[in-house]
């Protein structure tokens, strides 16, 4: 049975005010950090959490979007995988930040930058619980709570940061409170879903857990290198140039990353709807997803336009003249922005349809590409190269997605 046209939008509307306010305030910290701190702490605090978020696809493992879909089609085992993952993830986001660490540790990164590193890391573990808690509204079509918490979660985590930059205009401050507004975010998303979704708790049943990493690889896989791919410029970057580059490039970047909310938030609400409807009624989901592909392309291209056309206005205007080299990489990333709406869609149609192994080899190849045309072109052009490298893989990813994406409505 498919959801209908008021529906949709209103859960679109709790979902994308959950993003907005999530890129809003976020981007909001962004411009106290970079204006107060400098390119070059910026650069620090961009590559920091570029890590984290990346350390996160492994501890998360895909599971949240797995339990969504499972849940979907057998909602009275909601409860049995709800617990399970929430043992699990305690877990694998532990084992996941100690790996993490040993592996920068092996570096010449500086040990100021280390420190750091490890404080921040232990936000993984908040973060990661908190995203099961918030999803699970999902698999019952209860978006306000996702958004919501996701919302508040993200004002705090602002709010506190500027207040410690403001006061102590220093970066360590900041990374500790980050990991303190996490831990209040997943006591506050407990003591919500608790009372609305009927009691919980973390099991550990390993020979379930087994059994949920085996179904759930294909979609962990595709996550795991799409978040690398989103993130491997930035931490090449920190490694092989110097802190201001990265600076100069996450400033552009930060730009991408509010930009997309729309078509996540969008896609968070249609997914259970494409899920129901692949299994139900071919013919229409055939026609959701042109509606979708029509609108995904439209406020793209929109978007991607005006960031193009204005990008020396909006850099100089958000950031200031200091990130002046900053403009040249938002003209080239504008582009990269209206790929990534039509990949996003047809990458989850994929998903849909249980065809995530092919999404996940594309994500694989897309990755590779990408390091290797960092490896090539950052030594010799540094942020500009990180910028064509990006451009040039949403391009590969979308003429593999058009060759693929028929069979999905056979």
């Amino acid at each position: 049975m498919s959801a209908s046209c008021p529906t949709v939008i209103k859960n679109t509307l709790y979902i994308f005010a959950g993003r907005a306010s999530n890129a809003f305030f976020l981007f909001l910290l962004t411009l106290v950090v970079s204006r107060q701190l400098g390119p070059a702490l910026f650069g620090v605090f961009s590559f920091l959490t570029a890590v984290v978020v990346a350390t996160s696809g492994f501890s998360n493992l895909g599971l949240d979007i797995w339990m969504v879909r499972e849940v979907t089609k057998s909602p009275s085992k909601g409860k049995q995988y709800l617990s399970n993952i929430l043992g699990l993830k305690i877990g694998t986001s532990l084992i996941t930040a100690i790996l993490v660490f040993l592996v920068f540790q092996a570096t010449d990164l500086p040990q100021s930058t280390l420190n750091l590193l490890w404080v921040m890391l232990i936000s993984i573990f908040f973060n990661s619980v908190s995203q099961t808690l918030w999803h699970y509204g999902n698999c019952f079509k209860q978006f306000i709570y996702h958004s919501s918490l996701w919302a508040a979660s993200n004002i705090i985590k602002a709010g506190l940061g500027i207040v410690l930059v403001l006061i102590f205009h220093e970066l360590e401050p900041l990374v500790w409170g980050i990991v303190a507004s996490e831990a209040i975010a997943l006591v506050l998303s407990f003591y919500v879903v608790h009372p609305r979704f009927g009691p919980f708790a973390p099991e550990f049943h390993f020979l379930v857990w087994k059994n949920f990493i085996a179904r759930s690889a294909p979609i962990a896989l595709g996550m795991i290198f799409s978040i690398l791919y989103f993130r491997v410029d930035i931490i090449m970057l920190q490694l092989m140039t110097e802190e201001k580059a990265v600076g100069f490039y996450s400033a552009a970047y930060k730009l991408f990353e509010v930009a997309v909310v729309l078509p996540q938030s969008f896609m968070l609400v249609l997914f259970p709807t494409l899920v129901e409807e692949y299994h139900s009624d071919r013919s229409q989901f055939k026609n959701r997803f042109k509606k979708a592909l029509a609108i995904y392309s439209l406020i793209g291209g929109g978007i991607a336009l005006v960031l193009w056309g204005l990008s020396r206005e909006i850099i100089t205007l958000i950031y200031g003249d200091q990130f002046f080299p900053s403009i040249a990489v938002l003209n080239i990333l504008s582009w990269a922005i209206f790929l990534f709406f039509i990949n996003f869609l047809l990458s989850n149609i994929l998903i849909t349809s249980g065809r995530e192994r092919i999404n996940t080899w594309n994500l694989v190849g897309a990755t590779v590409l990408n390091i290797v045309l960092n490896l090539i072109w950052i030594p010799s052009y540094g942020t500009i190269g990180a910028a064509w490298a990006t451009l040039l893989c949403e391009a590969v990813i979308i003429a593999a997605l058009s060759l693929q994406i028929q069979k999905s409505f056979e």
